[in-house]
C-alpha cells in the first residue's frame, strides 16, 4: 500500500464509520452523497461527470483502489459540509 491509497483509504473508511453512502448513477449523470439524519448533496450533469470522472482516474492511478472506496474518499468533503 503506497502512502497515497493509505491516506485514500482513510478518507473513505471516515466517510464509512459517519455513515456516508454515496450513489453513483452513470447512465444518468447523477451522484448522491447521503449521511444519517442529514440533507443528502445531489449533483447531475457537468458537476456528477467531473465527480464519476476524478472516480475513475482514481481507480486508473491506483489499481488497487474500488469504485466505492474511491468515492467515498471524494465525497469526504463534501460529507464535512453535511455535518457541519
Amino acid at each position: 500500500m503506497t502512502k497515497a491509497t493509505k491516506f485514500i483509504r482513510e478518507a473513505a473508511a471516515r466517510c464509512r464509520a459517519s455513515g456516508v453512502t454515496v450513489d453513483i448513477d452513470s447512465p444518468y449523470s447523477t451522484v448522491a452523497i447521503d449521511a444519517p439524519g442529514e440533507d443528502g448533496i445531489f449533483m447531475q450533469g457537468d458537476e456528477a461527470e467531473t465527480f464519476i470522472g476524478e472516480v475513475r482516474a482514481l481507480c486508473k492511478r491506483y489499481p488497487s483502489l474500488d469504485e466505492d472506496t474511491a468515492a467515498l474518499a471524494l465525497a469526504e468533503p463534501y460529507a464535512e459540509t453535511l455535518f457541519h
